[in-house]
């Protein structure tokens, strides 16, 4: 039963990230940002 539980959990956080990631960032950016740009743009200002 907590093995079922701990999989449908992890299931359910890489779901949750990945339409994340698909809607707000973009897989090209989260890529470049990865491959070295160390800056995202939040709220049209610069985070690093």
């Amino acid at each position: 039963m907590k093995l079922r539980i701990a999989i449908g959990s992890l299931a359910w956080v890489l779901l949750i990230t990945c339409l994340h990631v698909q809607l707000n960032v973009g897989w090209a950016r989260l890529v470049s940002i990865a491959a070295g740009r160390r800056e995202l743009i939040v709220g049209f200002l610069p985070v690093t």
